[in-house]
């Protein structure tokens, strides 16, 4: 088998895995595949796709045996979709695999198929590997489905900073599915109507994890990229402010990813932000190892930023509910 014209390349350009179907079509016969599984020089993965031993049993190639068993009828989906297309913090597995309802197919333990009569009509990135992957907007709304709420919004923001969806087109593409009665609707528009006035979503995961210790704190949801201007003329955006305190939480470099520069342009904007008024919490990298520390910590200085700063001139100002 492996010595008739393109069968290598075959495997090789699809993750060291192949359909029996596709073997087909360069010659070789089932019966020639079946040897080569008897001989060990292929790993029969499921029903009708074969894969090189040693070399397959990767996330991208049990994504590419459950196309082919498929006979690529269906598109890799969810959690699956999600990791493919770059979102953060997706798992490896199960790989998940949405197929026609009338499709039958037995998939190993690492797999699962979603059964469904709902196609996948958005348009999809291209990709160079063949693995059919579903649309940005797709998997969103499947994880929607699957997802609590921040673990939703850090996927979310992920598909944004990708440059895969923009929450404009995602609002219109969600009255499209709402049409059909689809499920996790209320979840996607929750996070569209937080980020409706946010000019573009978080850069970073550490600006993502910042968001979650507010919540966990207990603050009013802060606004983001909130615009302010210094002394100076210069025009800055707050990563997550409280304009009503003038409190504001925002990412900083550590020495060790910034260096000395990046942590004094840090200190000087957190200095110039202090002559207008403005109180700035500054976390770096290390603060994913000091979470709950830092939940206690932003709750007391909210509260004490409160507590000064209660003048009638301030809280006629005040655009937020503390």
């Amino acid at each position: 088998m492996h010595h008739r014209d393109g069968v290598l390349a075959l495997f090789g350009a699809q993750y060291w895995v192949a359909g029996v179907y596709q073997l087909q079509r360069l010659g070789v016969s089932r019966q020639a595949a079946a040897g080569a599984v008897r001989r060990g020089l292929a790993d029969r993965i499921m029903r009708g796709v074969l894969g090189i031993p040693g070399h397959w049993d990767t996330f991208e190639g049990r994504s590419m045996a459950l196309q082919l068993a498929g006979r690529e009828r269906g598109f890799l989906s969810g959690t699956t979709a999600a990791r493919l297309h770059g979102f953060r913090a997706m798992p490896d597995q199960p790989v998940r695999y949405t197929l026609d309802e009338s499709h039958p197919i037995v998939v190993p333990h690492w797999g699962v198929i979603v059964r469904t009569s709902w196609g996948d009509d958005e348009p999809r990135p291209e990709r160079s590997d063949a693995l059919i992957v579903a649309s940005p907007m797709r998997t969103l709304f499947d994880l929607a489905g699957e997802l609590g709420d921040r673990a939703f919004e850090r996927a979310a923001e992920d598909a944004w900073h990708l440059g895969l969806i923009d929450p404009a087109a995602a609002r219109a593409g969600l009255q499209r599915i709402r049409r059909r009665g689809r499920t996790g609707v209320a979840r996607f528009e929750r996070w569209l109507d937080k980020v409706e006035q946010q000019p573009r979503p978080a850069t970073t995961g550490l600006e993502q994890l910042l968001v979650d210790i507010a919540r966990r704190a207990g603050l009013p949801d802060p606004i983001r990229q909130y615009p302010l201007r210094l002394r100076d003329g210069r025009d800055v955006r707050l990563d997550l402010a409280w304009p009503g305190i003038r409190f504001a939480l925002e990412p900083g470099h550590s020495w060790w990813h910034g260096g000395d520069a990046a942590q004094r342009a840090d200190q000087e904007r957190d200095r110039r932000c202090a002559e207008v008024g403005w109180q700035i919490l500054r976390y770096d990298e290390s603060v994913w190892q000091q979470r709950d520390a830092a939940v206690r910590e932003v709750r007391a200085m909210y509260d004490a930023r409160r507590r000064d700063l209660t003048g009638p001139a301030l809280l006629d100002s005040a655009s937020d509910p503390s």
